[in-house]
């Protein structure tokens, strides 16, 4: 039996058939792979050595899902690659766990932290890093009046949920737009101050805390992190070609020392170990603004290991080895560009 037998979550993605032969290809002949999702990818499940349906990553049938899929494969290690399974996982670690079986994630305290604006933004501004200026709005009268200073001030501001995916319920107002805009395709909102003030009931729902913030520019960027114990092994800077991250155009590749040493204060501070994605945009003079930490590897982390950053081996062997080096695997400005492939997809001989 291979040595390492390992569960990937979220495969259906975008990059997930890269990510499941990357993992595979990781450490040569040693690693066997069962990509899981609630909905089926043909390319995800040919590349896969087995592929299995799971119930919603936020659900009580989702662990017990993921438990005898442990058991059946007899799993040694389990990357969540969803928030919700991240979060779900993580809360039934000792579960997950009681079979030798690494749970490749933070623990619940820290995951907490990570996953809430609001306790992200004031545990980074307490140690140093450098966030958005921001305001909690608790209501809607909070939120009109944070809104109005902003914008009396700047000329802009931002609306975010405090716990939400990505761009999910983003919206952007700045005096430069008239009416309402598309962002790159994404699901954030972009609208000039009357369209918004018009419009408010219509795209502003009711859930609160909310904050506002101040509006950040390109770049914009995911850092890859792979960690151990809070000690930096990997810190990959990924500028996105669409600022937006989905849907995603690809990556240019930075060799950027604020960015790396971001990192490692990010992950000295949480104590991280095993692999995450850190969003980050910039503020008009330069200045990286850390935006999330999230508690699982960016989807398009795939785009690092094809410029040979062995972030995959190194995760396997976090706890085998100490020897690992940082250092500089692409020349500054590679980009990485998505192609379109015909994949042919035959039948699998059980």
């Amino acid at each position: 039996m291979l040595k390492h037998r390992v569960l990937i979550t979220a495969v259906s993605g975008a990059l997930g058939p890269q990510n499941i032969n990357f993992m595979k290809n990781s450490i040569k002949g040693d690693v066997w792979v069962l990509g899981v999702d609630v909905k089926h990818n043909y390319v995800a499940e040919n590349n896969a050595n087995e592929f299995a349906l799971v119930p919603l990553g936020n659900t009580k049938k989702y662990i017990s899902r993921i438990q005898e899929l442990i058991n059946l494969h007899k799993i040694t290690m389990v990357l969540p690659c969803s928030d919700e399974e991240a979060i779900n996982l993580s809360r039934n670690r000792e579960v997950i766990e009681s079979k030798s079986t690494l749970l490749a994630t933070a623990k619940i305290s820290t995951i907490k932290t990570i996953s809430n604006k609001i306790l992200t933004y004031n545990f980074f501004k307490k140690v140093g890093i450098t966030v958005p200026d921001f305001r909690v709005c608790n209501n809607e009268l909070e939120l009109i009046k944070h809104a109005s200073n902003f914008y009396q001030e700047r000329g802009s501001f931002v609306i975010k949920d405090a716990i939400a995916r990505g761009n999910r319920g983003t919206i952007l107002v700045d005096k430069t737009i008239k009416g309402r805009q598309d962002y790159m395709g994404s699901r954030e909102l972009h609208m000039g101050w009357e369209y918004f003030n018009d419009n408010f009931k219509k795209f502003v729902d009711q859930t609160f805390p909310k904050l506002i913030t101040e509006r950040l520019y390109e770049p914009c960027y995911d850092i890859d992190v792979l960690s151990k114990n809070g000690k930096l092994i990997n810190a990959i800077a990924r500028e996105r070609i669409n600022p937006a991250g989905v849907p995603y155009r690809g990556n240019i590749m930075r060799n950027n020392n604020k960015l790396t040493n971001l990192a490692k204060k990010v992950s000295e501070y949480l104590e991280l170990t095993w692999l995450y994605d850190i969003d980050i945009m910039t503020r008009k003079d330069g200045t990286p603004v850390l935006l999330e930490v999230n508690p699982r590897p960016s989807g398009s982390s795939a785009a690092s290991m094809q410029c040979g950053v062995p972030l995959y081996k190194n995760l396997l062997e976090l706890f085998e080895r100490d020897d690992f080096q940082e250092k500089n695997y692409f020349v500054d400005g590679t980009i990485i560009s998505p192609s379109f492939i015909c994949n042919v997809i035959k039948p699998k001989i059980k």
